[in-house]
């Protein structure tokens, strides 16, 4: 029921989209345990964005899916794949899948350019041919290419209409937060042979990286960890506050509080962030949410 009124608010009436939109609404709706950042900012768009925002949600948790789960040696072929997929759907105007065509439409509504697909797939591409971020620019540039772009284009759909003087914002605000996803993600990305902390930081404090690989925590590796959590602390109140009088002011301070949270967690994990994803607990989490979303209730 609620996701026909988001349709309706947004005007969908054609009965093929309304269906494929739907199929998004629900495929980020269970995301709710996995990825909680993704569902609260669909719980808290307008109810115009929400359809748009599930689609473009939907479409980067499926190329995401594409390059982090399953045999490493299928990744590759699978993440090749949704591409080739996606761009057939963009050529044809739309595709047999729910997902693409809802993305499509969403691209073509917003008039959005394909480069943020195009940037996004380039940084999954290089977590599938993963190698070690030399520096802190390497890892922001990456960064950006999985989560900057696609944050734009999430805040450009929430907006309706490009935000060309706040761009460089959103961007930099999506680099945090990935940088925060870093931090919580630390140990399953090592499980995966992954190590996205930079080696120019590992070695300022005197941490090597073959400790870090096989999880052996060092009064060094805390010192390490709290200096690039606040990177985005101290940084963050600083850019939600330049974003807060723009038309993604909202959902920007939501995620500025959702990603603070985080990272209070990340920093009292001590040397469990070496063995165990950070997550703090679902009360936590709603209570940093609710608030913005009563503000867009009834929808």
């Amino acid at each position: 029921m609620l996701v026909r009124r988001w349709l309706d608010a947004a005007g969908i009436t054609d009965p093929v989209l309304r269906h494929c939109y739907t199929v998004c609404a629900r495929e980020v709706s269970g995301l709710v345990e996995g990825g909680r950042g993704r569902w609260g900012a669909l719980r808290i768009a307008p109810a115009a964005a929400r359809p748009h925002t599930a689609a473009l949600v939907a479409h980067g948790c499926r190329a995401d899916a594409c390059a982090d789960s399953g045999p490493l040696e299928s990744r590759q072929r699978r993440l090749a794949e949704f591409a080739e997929a996606t761009w057939a759907a963009f050529a044809a105007g739309g595709s047999h899948d729910a997902v693409l065509h809802a993305t499509v439409h969403t691209y073509r509504t917003f008039g959005m350019p394909l480069s943020l697909i195009e940037d996004m797939f380039t940084g999954m591409q290089r977590d599938v041919d993963f190698r070690d971020f030399a520096t802190y620019a390497e890892l922001c540039q990456w960064a950006t290419q999985v989560a900057g772009y696609p944050l734009y284009g999430f805040m450009w759909a929430v907006a309706g209409t490009e935000l060309t003087e706040a761009q460089p914002l959103v961007r930099e605000f999506a680099e945090l937060g990935q940088l925060t996803d870093v931090l919580c993600d630390l140990s399953e990305d090592l499980d995966e042979g992954r190590l996205y902390l930079p080696l120019e930081d590992l070695h300022q404090f005197g941490v090597h990286p073959e400790d870090v690989k096989a999880k052996r925590w060092t009064p060094a590796m805390a010192d390490v960890i709290a200096f690039e959590a606040a990177r985005a602390t101290d940084r963050l109140p600083a850019l939600a506050a330049e974003l807060e009088h723009t038309p993604v002011g909202p959902v920007i301070h939501a995620f500025s509080e959702h990603h603070r949270l985080l990272l209070a967690g990340v920093l009292a994990a001590g040397q469990d962030v070496l063995h165990q994803p950070v997550q703090p607990p679902m009360g936590a989490f709603l209570n940093t949410w609710r608030p913005h979303m009563r503000a867009v209730i009834p929808c």
